[in-house]
């Protein structure tokens, strides 16, 4: 079950990437696990943008929930310094296709876009040869592969020009964690988490009768997205709190 919530409070400190998808650290722990097909993978510890494990929370920062496709990627190369140290990430562009808006706040930032670039986990590798590389993928959270579905929670972010840094252009951008489920066959929780295949049955078939604080996505699992547009329409606002620096601070004039 999902409960844990790390809020990044500084947007940038220490950050290796901080992408549509994504913000890793340096500090942050990384495990190998193994994947449902054998095959190694790497699994990275992030923080999350923002609080994203409750409806509430969904419907106090997110604009849209969409149910999106992936439908191209392309690699993002490392940096020349990860290159020469011999070890590093490679990132991935996901093309993603928008086939349903589920929600959509009473102000959005923007409306919902049709189709849109998200920045994820490729792999890592050790070696000058980059070709030498392991599947990476986010702690409980999609690695977003093709031929699988997924629904999102995102909220639109404005260029971002803070001084010393490269200006940061305007992107979709998730929630956290917990903003990005699988939805293959239109079932919440059927797909590909953490680039293997999941089940919704069996994730139910586990999952404690009695079990207190349970996270949106365990109690969407095995739904569709009716049930959690009305899940959504149903939750009690909150008062939305900033996290990170304020936006005016970091406005491009």
């Amino acid at each position: 079950m999902k409960r844990t919530l790390r809020i990044a409070a500084v947007a940038g400190a220490v950050a290796i990437v901080v992408a549509a998808g994504l913000t890793t650290h340096e500090s942050d722990p990384v495990r190998a696990g193994r994947s449902g097909k054998g095959h190694d993978i790497v699994i990275a510890n992030g923080n999350d943008r923002l609080p994203n494990t409750t409806a509430s929370d969904w419907i106090t920062y997110a604009d849209h929930v969409v149910a999106v496709t992936p439908v191209a990627e392309s690699e993002i190369p490392p940096t020349p310094e990860e290159v020469e140290r011999g070890e590093g990430m490679i990132l991935r562009n996901v093309q993603l296709r928008v086939d349903d808006v589920v929600w959509s706040k009473a102000a959005p930032g923007r409306p919902a876009p049709t189709a849109f670039d998200w920045v994820a986990y490729g792999w890592s590798f050790q070696g000058p040869d980059t070709s030498q590389r392991v599947k990476m993928a986010g702690e409980d959270e999609p690695r977003l592969e093709a031929g699988h579905s997924y629904l999102m929670a995102i909220e639109w972010q404005e260029p971002r020009c803070s001084p010393g840094d490269e200006p940061v252009p305007g992107q979709w951008r998730g929630l956290g964690e917990d903003s990005t489920v699988p939805f293959d066959g239109q079932v919440i929780g059927d797909g590909e988490l953490e680039g293997k295949p999941q089940s919704a049955a069996e994730l139910l078939a586990t999952q404690g009768i009695e079990e207190p604080d349970l996270s949106l996505e365990d109690e969407m699992t095995g739904k569709d997205a009716a049930a959690l547009d009305h899940a959504l329409d149903t939750a009690p606002p909150q008062t939305e709190e900033q996290f990170g620096p304020d936006p005016a601070e970091t406005a491009c004039k």
